[in-house]
């Protein structure tokens, strides 16, 4: 049993900590949504139950977080460690890793985020998503599953006072793999990438993965109007006017992805 004493000495200062397994798991989401809104203020957080199918399996998780300059997000499931790993657990993963949004995925987003489902749609084909798990205690078998997913797992512990004060620990962070800059056109004639000038890329040499994962040097530079990537030595292997996606990695590494839907 573990007990954390805030300020001093006194029976209603004593904090317990609360057993998430003898409880209902709604009631772990909820002290979960309830961190994760206060921790990540820059985030829209809300309850999610949009659907994702792979092959024949439709997963619906527990919570969206939503960046508020839109991108990235992350699909989280909320679970009790004594949920059995293989037959509950990963399946559900494996679907909001690989498998489709369907169609609710677009309803709830659009009604939560305030968009219109032409946006919403997009949003979906471009704008990366994370997956994470947040569990109430660790489990080494679950971090090994989840980290060849390339999915996250916190955890949180929440803590109880006789005077109904309550603090949440929430161990680890969640880390967005990919962020979406901007979509930009490809200039032949310039042997440069377009992009509206308020893109979030820096002035100057940066590293940019082609569409194959080639890495090469590009400069980035500005006139009043447009951002202009430009491919320091040879020629891009891009159809001049193509349509492409700009996104920053983990370690703030650029790649260009063709467009979705283009």
């Amino acid at each position: 049993m573990s007990t954390i004493v805030v300020g001093d000495c006194a029976p209603e200062n004593l904090l317990e900590v609360w057993d998430a397994d003898a409880a209902r798991e709604s009631e772990f989401e909820f002290v979960v949504a309830k961190a994760l809104t206060c921790i990540y203020p820059n985030y829209h957080c809300f309850p999610f139950a949009g659907s994702f199918k792979l092959e024949d399996n439709v997963s619906r998780p527990d919570i969206a977080m939503v960046a508020k300059d839109m991108s990235h997000w992350f699909v989280i499931e909320v679970e009790l460690i004594s949920h059995s790993l293989d037959a509950h657990v990963l399946p559900q993963i494996r679907a909001f890793r690989y498998g489709e949004p369907q169609a609710d995925c677009i309803s709830i987003l659009s009604r939560e985020l305030q968009l219109d489902r032409d946006q919403i749609r997009t949003f979906l084909m471009g704008v990366p998503r994370t997956v994470a798990v947040i569990a109430n205690k660790r489990h080494r078998d679950w971090e090994i599953s989840f980290r060849s997913l390339e999915v996250q797992l916190l955890t949180v512990s929440a803590f109880n006072s006789p005077a109904g004060i309550q603090a949440v620990e929430v161990d680890g962070r969640l880390i967005a793999q990919q962020e979406h800059i901007g979509f930009g056109y490809y200039m032949a004639t310039d042997r440069s990438l377009r992009f509206h000038r308020g893109v979030g890329l820096p002035d100057g040499a940066i590293m940019v993965d082609d569409f194959l994962g080639a890495g090469s040097m590009w400069t980035v530079t500005r006139d009043t109007s447009y951002a202009w990537v430009t491919r320091n030595q040879g020629t891009p292997d891009i159809a001049n006017g193509s349509l492409v996606q700009m996104i920053r990695a983990f370690g703030g590494r650029f790649l260009i992805k063709q467009s979705p839907g283009y």
